[in-house]
């Protein structure tokens, strides 16, 4: 894989910071961000379509994995021209411009390019039908790379959560440092899926392509098992105080997606069958209890 020019788009990401951790050491990566701070970052925003072309012709890599999207769920119900541009339109712009110098694209979708029905676990090939703004735009994205880009991959993961950053984990946290009672929606269905999960099987994955050994197309890479929210929160509260972590939240009440009424809709059964990546990749992924561990105990270490 070191002979190979990575461009990895959304550095500062979660997945995008996941990657800076496993890559550190290796040579020929370049890391892109819509704000770039520093030299060693080059400059992209997914809804400058110039930005986007100039980046990937002066580069000329051999693999662009694209972390970077538009994931504020709510706000792109009022935001969808902006949500669509950075989310469909850029990806359009971004699997030509790779097809145009023969590279590979990997870019990351989700679980709510479906409608949340029934309790079956969706198949890459199951019908699409997004229920809000965000899934629309993402499954644009999806079509423009499946479509524009001969060595195109989709990774569709969910529930993406690290120790830094916006997500549940850090939510769950710090609420549960400052309340005794939380109530968290216990009928939406899902695989939390750690960023380091994400990319470290990313990578796994590449090599298989980089050997010819796993086709183009839509896989879906998330962690083994099935959980709500509400178990998900539970799960973190039981793994912070055996770490040691003060938190003063005493019960986690069970409510309904009907009692948290939201902007967007949410998919309930957001439950993804892993057979197709784990076949390609040739083995197992982890489980989603495994990966908060993980994540947990490096938490502690920085604490310590």
């Amino acid at each position: 894989m070191n002979a190979n020019k990575i461009l990895i788009i959304g550095s500062s990401g979660q997945v995008g910071s996941a990657f800076r951790r496993l890559l550190r050491n290796t040579g020929s990566v370049v890391y892109a961000d819509k704000d770039s701070a520093v030299s060693s970052v080059k400059a992209c925003d997914l809804s400058d379509a110039s930005s986007i072309e100039a980046l990937i012709t002066a580069e000329k890599p051999t693999v662009i994995i694209n972390c970077a999207a538009y994931t504020a769920v709510d706000q792109a119900e009022k935001d969808q021209d902006l949500a669509m541009k950075i989310n469909g339109t850029a990806l359009e712009v971004m699997a030509k411009a790779a097809d145009k110098i023969n590279a590979v694209l990997i870019h990351y979708s989700t679980d709510y390019v479906f409608d949340g029905s029934g309790e079956k676990k969706w198949l890459e090939t199951a019908k699409v039908s997004p229920v809000n703004a965000y899934g629309r735009t993402k499954l644009a994205g999806e079509v423009a790379v499946t479509s524009h880009c001969k060595k195109g991959y989709v990774f569709r993961t969910q529930w993406v959560y690290d120790n830094t950053g916006k997500n549940f984990l850090n939510t769950m946290l710090r609420l549960g440092a400052e309340r005794e009672e939380l109530a968290v929606v216990g009928d939406q269905i899902g695989a939390p899926t750690s960023s380091d999960v994400i990319a470290r099987y990313t990578l796994k994955a590449l090599t298989k392509i980089l050997d010819g050994k796993m086709s183009p197309g839509i896989y879906h890479l998330v962690c083994r098992g099935e959980v709500s929210w509400h178990g998900f929160a539970e799960k973190i509260f039981e793994m912070s105080r055996g770490l040691g972590l003060e938190l003063k939240v005493r019960t986690v009440k069970y409510i309904k997606s009907s009692d948290y009424p939201t902007p967007a809709d949410r998919p309930q059964n957001s439950r993804l069958s892993l057979e197709k990546f784990e076949a390609a990749i040739g083995e197992k992924m982890p489980e989603w209890t495994d990966a908060l561990e993980a994540v947990m105990d490096a938490r502690k270490s920085e604490l310590h």
